[in-house]
């Protein structure tokens, strides 16, 4: 750039930085530890359902346990009262008597039912409360991995944060000495060529493309004064 005046050269600086800040925002938006962090994170929604499931069954069991074991209360209770009938006296006639002890055996065996059907429960609930601790402690674990790669991820932002705010600050410096209208002119064609808007004019062939002005193209933009021009093959600004 030392053949171009420093307003001009500066708009090539500015072009520099501005693709110095597009590489690091790419970099930035692309962080291999955002990426671990993420595929974590998922690893633990993962975890997390499962940790739903196992709940949802295991609260379905525990409220059929508690259902066999609180009508089994009921009934050993009213069995009792029976059996209180049974041996006061106040039930005498013989009939009265057998129909008694018949249902009091029907409440027993019904209560026995009620209890092993609980018992049943139990021991279906067993794997699940195992289950459920063990994912309880890989949601844990996953945890501190997610936490230690948020740790390395802020740190890998950090840093190109602090890079994008140097090259921002240089880029600002170009900005203050560049040549306002080749500024205007390179910030127009900016977004349809990307990283190589504002190009020099090297011999007679714009750096932007790989064919050659024509001579006389050529020789009247290097006999103009300092400034720019617009390719004819390629559209770019030409700085010279």
């Amino acid at each position: 750039m030392a053949d171009l005046a420093p307003a001009f050269a500066a708009v090539l600086s500015v072009q520099a930085e501005d693709n110095a800040l597009v590489a690091l925002r790419r970099r930035l938006d692309a962080l291999p530890e955002a990426a671990a962090l993420a595929a974590k994170q998922d690893e633990i929604g993962a975890v997390d359902a499962e940790i739903a499931a196992s709940e949802t069954a295991r609260k379905a069991l525990e409220s059929d346990q508690r259902r066999l074991e609180g009508e089994a209360a009921m009934l050993r209770d009213r069995a009792a009262e029976e059996e209180r009938k049974l041996y006061s006296g106040v039930v005498s006639g013989v009939k009265e008597l057998q129909s008694l002890q018949e249902e009091v055996a029907a409440l027993r065996r019904r209560v026995d039912q009620l209890e092993d059907g609980a018992l049943g429960v139990l021991i279906e609930l067993e794997p699940l409360v195992e289950a459920e601790a063990a994912l309880a402690a890989r949601r844990a674990a996953l945890d501190a991995e997610a936490r230690d790669l948020s740790v390395v991820l802020a740190e890998a932002q950090g840093d190109l944060d602090r890079e994008i705010r140097e090259v921002t600050r240089r880029r600002e410096e170009a900005l203050a000495t560049a040549d306002p209208d080749a500024l205007a002119r390179y910030e127009r064609l900016a977004p349809a060529f990307g990283g190589s808007a504002a190009v020099r004019l090297v011999g007679s062939r714009c750096e932007g493309c790989p064919l050659q002005m024509p001579a006389v193209e050529a020789d009247r933009i290097r006999h103009l004064p300092p400034g720019v021009a617009e390719c004819d093959e390629c559209g770019r600004l030409v700085l010279h």
